[in-house]
């Protein structure tokens, strides 16, 4: 007999990993906030809950990817959350991007009902998400990660273990505290080359033909020189990414003082409601400071 998923949360990432799921011959059942998000499941196969609790309930596992720490504390442990049903020997899998002091909360209540807790947040886009070839870095027992093992394999192709509970969110903002600094430096470099009467595409052979060369770059600047910021990943989210991996290295008096200047750079661009973008979206308010666009002319 097939096992049992629920899944909460239908976003960018939540959607194709629930669709990979389904392909793959788990038997699952979804929760999403928003109803209309739901149709691509249920035209799959997917059941329908109205509730995370109902999700969860009879679950072999349950999985969870969406906005932040407070949403994952409700849809988790709220009232109508997964824990109201969850039977004892499920695995929850928790895929937000949240404070690992949160995590470690909500992995303490799983346990109190004699189920099992992985913080497993993933990097790899929608693109990763999408052909299930996420890259994931989980936290919690070692024994409850070799046990979900085989639902992972169906929506990623890396799976790092990191340690103990919250271990596995602590490495996704440290990843991300470097991931949005290179991204940024790029956007600053390019705004000054092109201010400076050196075209993009030039740029671009020297980046590439330097140590300064990256793949995060290379995917990212095609789109940045068409202007195009449809979102794999939002702003908005690197944004909260980046201010949760601050208050991490405050509370551990940790001084990160680039991070620090480049959160207040996205906490611009998001201020000027460009959250839902895709987060290369940061050039543009580098852009409209230095009067300059950078864009391809090939």
């Amino acid at each position: 007999m097939a096992e049992s998923v629920g899944f909460i949360g239908l976003g960018i990432m939540g959607e194709p990993m629930a669709l990979n799921l389904v392909k793959a011959g788990y038997k699952v059942t979804v929760f999403n906030r928003n109803l209309e998000k739901t149709q691509t499941l249920k035209k799959a196969g997917a059941r329908v809950a109205s509730t995370p609790a109902e999700a969860a309930q009879n679950a072999d596992y349950v999985m969870s990817i969406v906005s932040d720490s407070a949403a994952s504390e409700e849809v988790i442990g709220g009232k109508d959350g997964v824990l109201q049903t969850i039977k004892p020997g499920t695995i929850v899998i928790d895929s937000a991007t949240i404070s690992p002091v949160v995590s470690r909360k909500l992995a303490c209540a799983t346990a109190g009902k004699k189920a099992s807790f992985l913080d497993a947040p993933v990097t790899g886009s929608k693109h990763g998400a999408e052909k299930g070839e996420l890259t994931f870095m989980i936290g919690g027992e070692r024994e409850t990660f070799d046990r979900a093992m085989p639902l992972l394999k169906v929506l990623g192709k890396k799976h790092i273990y990191c340690g103990t509970y919250g271990a596995g969110l602590s490495a996704k903002l440290a990843q991300n505290a470097i991931q949005s600094t290179m991204v940024e430096i790029f956007c600053e470099g390019f705004v000054l080359a092109t201010k400076s009467g050196v075209r993009p595409e030039v740029m671009m052979e020297i980046v590439q033909n330097s140590m300064a060369r990256a793949a995060l770059t290379d995917f990212k600047a095609p789109f940045i020189f068409k202007g195009d910021f449809t979102p794999y990943f939002p702003l908005k989210w690197m944004h909260k990414d980046v201010t949760l991996a601050m208050e991490a290295a405050f509370a551990q008096d940790i001084p990160m003082p680039v991070t620090a200047a480049v959160k207040e750079v996205y906490a611009s661009a998001r201020a000027q409601g460009k959250g839902d973008l895709d987060y290369a979206a940061v050039i543009t308010f580098l852009e409209e400071l230095a009067g300059v666009k950078v864009r391809s002319t090939e």
